[in-house]
C-alpha cells in the first residue's frame, strides 16, 4: 500500500501536480480565515448559531468563510451561477450555439463572457451580504465599509475562480468542484461534533446516532456504485480490406454511465436554490418566502428534485449526442447487432440513455432529500450538512481525482493506486 502511494511521487509531472494542488488547498483555507474589517466576528458567529438553517447551509459550501465574513465568503457560487446561465443560453441563443461550434476559439469567448458575468454576480451578491450584515447590526453602514466588503468579497471570488482553473490545468481534478468539496470537508468535523453533543446531552436518542452512521456507509457505497455504473452497448465492426491488410471484425462496447453529469446536477441545483434564499433575506418585503425556500421545506425539496432531473438530462444532452455517436459508429464501419445504422441506431442509443439517466436522476434525488427527511424524523439538527448532497459531491469529486491519478500512474507503467479493489473498474 505504502509502496503504491510512493509511486505517486516518483512520477515528476504527477508529483508536481499533487504539490500544486496541496499548495492551492492551503491558500484556499488561509483565505477563509482572513476577515473583512468592520464586522463584529463574535456577534456574527453567535448569529449563525442562533439562526442556523439557510445561512449554515450556504456556509457549508464556503468552508466556514461566510460565518467569518472573510475574503472568500462568497465561495465559487457566483461562478457556478454564471456557468449555469450560459449553459442554458447556449441551448436557446443561436449566436452562442454557433460560437460553441467554432471549437477552441468559440469556447474561449464563452469562457470570457462567463468570467465577466461572474464579476457582475459577485458584486451583486457581495452588496447583498454587506447590506444584510448592516441590517443585523453587526457592522456600521458606512460607505467605506460597503466599498471594502464589496471589493474584498468580489476579489476573493475572482481569485477562487482563477485558482480553480489553475488546479484544473496544473493540478489534479476539477478545480472548481474540488474547492466546493474542500469547503464541505472543512465543515464535517464541526457537524459531527454537533451531532455527538445532541446525542450525549440526551436531546436525541443514541439509536439515531447509530442509524446515522449506517446511513452514511450505505449512501457512500451507493454513490460509488452509481458513479461507476455503466451500461455497455455492444458494437460490432465489420471486416474491411485495405491493401493486403484486413481491419475490423472485432467487437467493442459503447459505455453509457448511469450518472452522466457526476456532481454537476447537484452543484447546479444548489447554486440556483441559493439565490431565492439570499433574496428572501435581503429584501424585507419578500421575507414571507423564507418558509418556502428554506432547506427542508416541502417546496424546497420538490424544486430540488425537479432541478436535479432537469440538469441530469440537460447536462447529458450537452456532453453526449446520440446522433454524433451513431454517425461515428457508422463511419468507422461499426454497427449495433440487430439495429440498422443511421437514425435507428441514434434512436436506440437515445432510448437506452433516457432510461439510464432516469435511474441516475432518481438515485440522486433520493440521496439529496434523504437528510432532510431523516432530520425531521430523528431530530438531528443540520443532518443535511453531513449527509446526502455533501456525500454526493465529496465522493464524486474524490473518485474523479483518483481516476486522474490512476491515469497518470498506469500511463507510466506504475502499479494502480486502487489495484484489486475494483473501485475504478480495474481488476487483478
Amino acid at each position: 500500500m505504502w509502496e503504491t502511494l510512493t509511486n505517486v511521487f516518483r512520477v515528476p509531472e504527477l508529483k508536481k501536480r499533487v504539490w500544486f494542488t496541496l499548495g492551492a488547498i492551503i491558500v484556499f483555507r488561509l483565505g477563509t480565515h482572513i476577515p473583512i474589517p468592520g464586522v463584529n466576528a463574535a456577534a456574527l458567529a453567535h448569529f449563525f448559531e442562533q439562526t442556523g438553517g439557510i445561512f449554515n447551509f450556504l456556509n457549508m459550501f464556503t468552508g466556514g468563510a461566510l460565518k467569518r465574513f472573510s475574503l472568500f465568503a462568497l465561495g465559487v457560487m457566483p461562478y457556478i451561477n454564471a456557468s449555469i446561465i450560459f449553459s442554458l443560453l447556449i441551448a436557446v441563443v443561436p449566436k452562442l450555439k454557433e460560437m460553441q461550434e467554432q471549437g477552441r476559439e468559440g469556447q474561449r469567448k464563452i469562457t470570457a463572457y462567463t468570467r465577466w458575468s461572474t464579476l457582475g454576480l459577485a458584486i451583486i451578491q457581495s452588496a447583498a451580504y454587506s447590506l444584510l450584515v448592516v441590517n443585523w447590526g453587526l457592522a456600521r453602514g458606512t460607505i467605506w465599509f460597503y466599498l471594502t466588503s464589496i471589493v474584498a468579497m468580489t476579489a476573493g471570488t475572482i481569485y477562487l475562480m482563477w485558482l480553480g482553473e489553475r488546479i484544473t490545468e496544473n493540478g489534479i481534478g476539477n478545480g472548481i468542484s474540488m474547492l466546493i468539496m474542500l469547503g464541505i470537508l472543512a465543515r464535517l468535523p464541526a457537524q459531527f461534533q454537533s451531532a455527538y453533543t445532541e446525542i450525549t446531552t440526551g436531546t436525541v436518542s443514541p439509536f439515531w446516532g447509530l442509524v446515522l452512521l449506517a446511513l452514511l456507509v450505505v449512501v457512500t457505497a451507493g454513490v460509488v456504485i452509481i458513479q461507476q455504473g455503466q451500461r455497455k452497448i455492444i458494437v460490432q465492426y465489420a471486416k474491411r480490406t485495405t491493401g493486403r491488410r484486413i481491419y475490423g471484425g472485432h467487437t467493442s462496447h459503447l459505455p453509457i454511465r448511469v450518472n452522466q453529469g457526476g456532481v454537476i446536477p447537484i452543484i447546479f441545483a444548489l447554486a440556483l436554490l441559493a439565490m431565492p434564499m439570499t433574496v428572501a433575506q435581503w429584501i424585507p418585503s419578500l421575507s414571507w418566502l423564507t418558509p418556502y425556500v428554506r432547506p427542508g421545506s416541502m417546496a424546497y425539496m420538490l424544486t430540488y428534485v425537479i432541478m436535479i432531473f432537469f440538469f441530469t438530462y440537460f447536462y447529458s444532452s450537452i456532453v453526449f449526442d446520440p446522433e454524433d455517436v451513431a454517425k461515428n459508429i457508422r463511419e468507422s464501419g461499426g454497427f449495433i447487432p440487430g439495429v440498422r445504422p443511421g437514425k435507428p441506431t441514434s434512436d436506440y442509443i437515445s432510448m437506452i440513455l433516457s432510461r439510464i439517466l432516469l435511474i441516475g436522476a432518481v438515485f440522486l434525488s433520493a440521496v439529496a432529500i434523504l437528510p432532510y427527511v431523516f432530520s425531521d424524523i430523528s431530530g438531528l439538527v443540520g443532518m443535511y450538512i453531513i449527509g446526502g448532497t455533501s456525500i454526493l459531491i465529496v465522493v464524486g469529486v474524490g473518485i474523479d481525482t483518483l481516476m486522474q491519478i490512476e491515469a497518470h500512474l498506469v500511463m507510466r507503467h506504475y502499479e494502480s493506486l486502487t489495484k484489486g479493489s475494483g473501485l475504478l473498474g480495474r481488476r487483478k
